[in-house]
């Protein structure tokens, strides 16, 4: 009975994720209605080009041209980064059991908080996903990129580019590694099947979490020889550094 209460609750779950109190009537799977509306969004200066927080809005009116020191000293090949939250507390929790339970039925409701709380300057033309190495896709059975990108070109209308962008060499998961060995770690992993159907257009990159953006840079150079008019990043989460 143990067994089979485990596996109920892994299927079927009573209680949040993340506090742990009952989910009751909540819409969204293994969250409380209390922890889902206590995502926390990014608010506040920032830096234009990555996206990294000020830690006050007189450090960004002190910066040149506003941005952080290490765009200033290394530009990224992306002309602009955005997170949606802060990788902390229920968000953070969410995506873990997005990911990694995995639960694939999280991915609507994140990828709609995602375009609800994403404000563009102007639209993207296309809307691409990071892809996951073929090896991965197959050991989690989804690619969680895609499923938030899903839900993006929903909201916004913008047509979604699934199969361009693929993940060419398999590479060790990023969390074990440093910023350098990130870097090293991800180059030439990707490659455009049809490099000539993103020239001059807009691209807007889709992934789960910012965290060095090694992996988000290596696909917007890539995007970028392609000579895309424009890169933007979009994560639902930007991790602290």
């Amino acid at each position: 009975m143990r067994i089979v209460r485990h596996i109920l609750d892994l299927l079927f779950p009573t209680v949040c994720a993340y506090c742990r109190s009952p989910i009751d009537h909540s819409t969204v799977p293994f969250f409380c209605t209390t922890c889902w509306s206590d995502l926390a969004v990014i608010q506040g200066p920032s830096c234009p080009r990555c996206g990294r927080p000020f830690s006050s809005p007189e450090a960004l009116s002190s910066s040149p041209q506003h941005m952080c020191a290490s765009c200033r000293s290394q530009p990224p090949a992306f002309d602009q980064s955005l997170s949606v939250g802060y990788f902390e507390g229920p968000l953070r929790e969410a995506i873990h059991v997005f990911k990694y339970r995995p639960v694939r039925s999280l991915g609507r409701p994140l990828g709609r908080w995602m375009a609800r709380n994403v404000t563009f300057a102007e639209l993207p033309d296309v809307i691409i996903p990071v892809p996951l190495h073929r090896r991965r896709l197959r050991y989690r059975g989804f690619n969680q990129a895609l499923l938030l990108s899903h839900e993006l070109t929903t909201h916004f209308s913008v047509p979604l580019s699934f199969d361009n962008l693929m993940r060419v060499r398999y590479t060790v998961p990023q969390v074990e590694l440093s910023a350098a060995d990130r870097r090293m770690n991800v180059e030439g992993a990707f490659r455009l099947s049809r490099p000539e159907h993103i020239t001059g257009k807009a691209v807007l990159l889709v992934d789960d979490v910012f965290t060095t953006g090694a992996t988000i840079n290596e696909c917007a150079a890539v995007c970028m020889q392609a000579d895309a008019a424009r890169v933007t990043a979009l994560t639902l989460a930007r991790a602290p550094e």
